[in-house]
């Protein structure tokens, strides 16, 4: 069932009229009139941007037996919630593809549904077993308040695969997910490149790679990521990138989110691996009011439990890295340990501000390591300023700017919570007596701690809300008629 709508569009020397039609699922079948199927290829037929909407009341799961979705035009699909219309492949095929086949730029946007059981390993199209786009035409994807469960690829994006459009995703859940048993599997719920990509309020949990990359894998100079209010969370990688892997990154900014659990089974990178572009003039990578706690490089000589930066420029700042754990062996060797590891080269820079460290480990023993920084020619470069660190680093891994930062303290970090604050994405509160109240400086101005609006960045204890920030991700609060900024 559909009805058909009329846009006028004026044109210099005429008008044209082009056509746009709302096409109502109303049933749960896997074709005939009335499926989603059905209104997929009605709209794929018909000219314009049409968008596809549910029969009010319609609840279940659309059983996939047909193959995969193929989404050719531009739509918007509709969904009722993702908690109420589920479509299952059942390991059979994968869920959506979408194709351009004119090259004219199309704009894709689905909400409103959950997508689960895609499988895709074979044949040279053997990535994004929940959704699948490869073109370069420029296109827009927008998926929102959708989740991706329990897909699998045998290359790339076990729940998505996307390269050369634009993607953004808002609460959206990737869970489950998995890429294996194909050629270099990585990105065990997204890979991307080719383009910008955008997560909002997203979650990434319990997804694996076999390879690369547990969570999510981002590839190619041409990408920039940007992620907000986010969890990362309890992700695997048998290699490298347990949370994320971003090589021959163009740009990253990750805000207000928490990297929490996520392993890697090689040295590199527990929870986040980072390989930037360093051509001269490259834009700078920034992570800034966000937590990584609890993430682990397995391996004998693990290098970044929570964050291996390889190559590039990046600033960390107003961030806290707590529990993280590298390596089964006793101490760490050479210039292997460290929650923040940074490799050697010219073109590579760490920039730390207003960030705390605290009970990090290396080996089975629990010794502590913080900061690690392969020292060798060509140097990179390692600033520090107004920082927190429970142990001293090693003489040399601060080689540029070294400024009030405070060593061998005891921060008295709490539990990892989310009570604290609003939403899913937890941080460490810091008590009331920690050394870092008021020890940290705003370099971002940022208006916020990690926890949003309504948890002003400068506020001094008991009620100062125009105050010095404390150091790390999390902002103590006194009397909470203060926390907005006014009395």
């Amino acid at each position: 069932m559909f009805v058909r709508s009329v846009l006028f569009v004026a044109l210099t020397g005429g008008a044209s009229m082009a056509t746009a039609a709302t096409f109502t699922v109303s049933n749960l079948a896997d074709g005939g009139a009335g499926s989603l199927r059905d209104a997929v290829a009605q709209a794929n037929a018909a000219p314009g941007a049409d968008t596809i909407v549910f029969q009010p009341g319609l609840a279940g799961t659309i059983a996939l037996a047909g193959g995969q979705i193929t989404i050719a035009d531009s739509v918007t699909i509709a969904g009722p919630g993702k908690h109420l219309v589920r479509i299952d492949a059942a390991g059979t095929s994968r869920v959506f593809q979408l194709d351009n086949p004119n090259g004219q730029p199309k704009t894709f946007a689905i909400s409103g549904l959950s997508v689960s059981g895609g499988a895709i390993n074979s044949g040279g199209q053997d990535s994004g077993g929940g959704l699948f786009y490869e073109d370069s035409g420029g296109d827009q994807i927008t998926l929102t308040d959708m989740a991706f469960n329990a897909n699998t690829a045998g290359r790339k994006g076990g729940a998505i695969s996307v390269s050369g459009a634009g993607l953004r995703l808002v609460r959206v859940d990737l869970i489950d997910n998995h890429v294996r048993d194909g050629f270099q599997p990585s990105g065990g719920a997204l890979y991307y490149d080719r383009g910008l990509v955008q997560l909002e309020h997203c979650r990434v949990i319990g997804n694996t790679a076999e390879l690369n990359a547990g969570g999510i894998r981002l590839s190619s100079p041409g990408v920039s990521a940007i992620i907000s209010d986010s969890l990362i969370q309890d992700n695997t990688a048998t290699h490298t990138g347990g949370g994320i892997l971003a090589d021959r990154m163009n740009q990253l900014t990750i805000a207000r989110s928490a990297f929490v659990g996520n392993v890697t089974g090689q040295p590199y990178g527990g929870g986040l691996y980072l390989a930037a572009v360093t051509d001269a003039g490259s834009p700078q990578n920034v992570i800034e009011n966000t937590t990584f706690s609890d993430n682990r490089s397995l391996h004998d000589s693990g290098r970044g439990s929570a964050l291996a930066l390889w190559s590039g420029n990046l600033t960390l700042r107003n961030s806290t890295i707590a529990d993280n754990k590298t390596g089964p062996q006793t101490a760490p060797t050479g210039n292997s340990g460290g929650a923040v590891w940074v490799g050697n080269g010219a073109t590579t820079r760490l920039t730390l501000q207003s960030t705390l460290f605290a009970g990090n480990t290396h080996g089975n023993q629990g010794g502590r390591s913080d900061l690690t920084r392969l020292q060798g020619s060509p140097d990179s470069l390692l600033d520090a300023d107004h920082n927190a660190f429970e142990t001293m680093p090693d003489a040399g891994t601060i080689n540029g700017l070294n400024q009030a930062n405070l060593f061998a303290i005891n921060a008295q970090l709490q539990p990892l919570t989310t009570s604290h604050g609003r939403g899913f994405v937890p941080l460490h509160p810091i008590a009331r007596t920690s050394p870092v109240v008021d020890q940290g400086i705003n370099p971002g101005n940022l208006l916020n701690d990690q926890r949003g609006p309504g948890f002003h960045r400068a506020f001094s204890w008991p009620n100062n809300p125009n105050g010095v920030p404390d150091v790390g991700a999390y902002e103590l609060y006194g009397d909470t008629i203060f926390r907005n900024g006014f009395e």
